[in-house]
């Protein structure tokens, strides 16, 4: 948990340490054929229009900037410029969308990278630029036309200083650390933690069936004698927690980019949701799925007394399953978040940076999932009792961070309309 934790830590440190004043240059082209940068657009200031012809709340900005470009305190000194940041978009649809809603002045589609180094993380966003190619002014959301004409003349007199913005190259790797680190150790799936020992170590779970369980434990150690069978057991059972995640990321990843502009209206029954789960933290509710699970034992049992000897490929599989039932579990206090995730994930720019996060959420899954295989073996007990005493912290700090969240996507949404 500390070393996943430090990785993630690092990635996003690195990520919202690249602090950038200076506007990043980038090769553009009109969707009418015209190339330049914005470089070449000075001295004039420049107000960079970061949207989407799917975000619904960039609509409502485009007669607001209309009525910018013909301001008599602006139109002399201004440049505007719409950057539509899903790059699958084409010139023909954008040339429509740009007649269907009126607009006259520039636009462009969005090279690979750049919604992420000048910190894109919603639209609609807004960028000023002076006429020294410095960001004088960063704001998301629907923003108002006097507070938009205030910061470009601002801009325009020489009154404005450069403000620094959060580049977030970085930031998704980190993003997808932190959400694995989340899930495993989610207060829906830890019932199943010891269940989960009790299937790894061959403990008796049915006291009708004692014999059975005797012969099975002696059978299961011949395990312990394999130095490597439990790192395997641990590898399958992260496998199964992986399957149950990303089945529900590729759906999310499938249709992020038809749904992303109508999430602005998602973030209050998230943020219900939140706070509903995390006051039920704050009780006495548990949420139990161990007897869920106990099909999987039995039926190893049967298989057990069947074969008449231990089958480690048997165990490989059970515990699989294992896996994938904590998975589910976890997604029921985690669901929201990993929909968040794979939300932003298929925001990115290209496929490649898709694979990176996900792969980084992989293999952080797999490697707790198999250091607790390991550890669980060595300490036992000990361990077991150390974590349920730590339940119920778990649960509150769990709880508390939950309606944190809530507030903050409360908060969201009033800025988004």
């Amino acid at each position: 948990m500390i070393i996943g934790g430090g990785v993630g830590v690092y990635f996003l440190i690195q990520s919202f340490g690249t602090q950038i004043t200076e506007a990043p240059e980038y090769d553009l082209q009109s969707i009418t054929g015209v190339n330049f940068t914005i470089s070449s657009l000075q001295p004039k200031t420049v107000l960079l229009d970061f949207m989407s012809t799917t975000c619904v709340p960039c609509k409502t900005m485009y007669p607001r900037i209309a009525d910018l470009i013909v301001d008599d305190d602006l139109s002399a000194n201004l440049t505007v410029v719409s950057i539509e940041t899903d790059n699958t978009t084409t010139v023909g649809q954008l040339t429509t969308y740009a007649s269907e809603q009126n607009i006259t002045w520039t636009v462009v589609i969005a090279p690979d990278d750049m919604t992420l180094e000048y910190g894109v993380v919603s639209l609609p966003t807004f960028a000023i630029i002076n006429a020294e190619g410095q960001i004088t002014y960063f704001e998301e959301g629907v923003i108002s036309f006097a507070e938009l004409k205030e910061e470009i003349l601002k801009a325009i007199e020489g009154k404005s200083e450069g403000i620094q913005i959060t580049s977030y190259q970085g930031f998704i790797i980190g993003f997808a650390v932190i959400v694995a680190i989340t899930s495993f150790f989610s207060p829906c799936s830890f019932p199943l933690l010891p269940s989960y020992v009790a299937h790894i170590l061959g403990v008796d779970l049915d006291k009708d069936e004692e014999e059975s369980e005797k012969e099975i434990k002696e059978e299961e150690s011949k395990l312990s004698k394999i130095y490597f069978s439990y790192p395997i057991l641990g590898l399958s059972g992260g496998i199964g927690i992986l399957v149950s995640y990303l089945i529900l990321g590729a759906i999310i990843s499938a249709v992020g980019n038809v749904i992303q502009p109508y999430l602005i209206y998602v973030l209050p029954i998230l943020g219900g949701l939140f706070i509903v789960l995390g006051i039920l933290m704050f009780t006495n509710f548990e949420i139990s799925f161990s007897r869920l699970l106990g099909w999987i034992r039995k039926g190893q049992m049967r298989i057990y007394k069947k074969e008449k000897r231990f089958s480690f490929g048997s165990k490989i599989f059970s515990t699989f399953l294992y896996g994938l039932g904590y998975g589910i579990a976890s997604l029921g206090c985690n669901g929201p978040i990993f929909i968040g995730f794979s939300l932003q994930v298929s925001l990115e720019p290209t496929i490649m940076r898709m694979i990176y996060a996900y792969l980084a959420f992989a293999l952080t899954i797999i490697f707790l999932m198999v250091a607790i295989t390991v550890l669980l073996i060595f300490s036992r007990d000990f361990i077991i009792q150390k974590l349920k005493a730590s339940t119920k912290m778990i649960k509150q700090i769990s709880g508390a961070i939950l309606i944190l969240v809530a507030i903050y996507l409360f908060i969201e949404f009033a800025k988004g309309i």
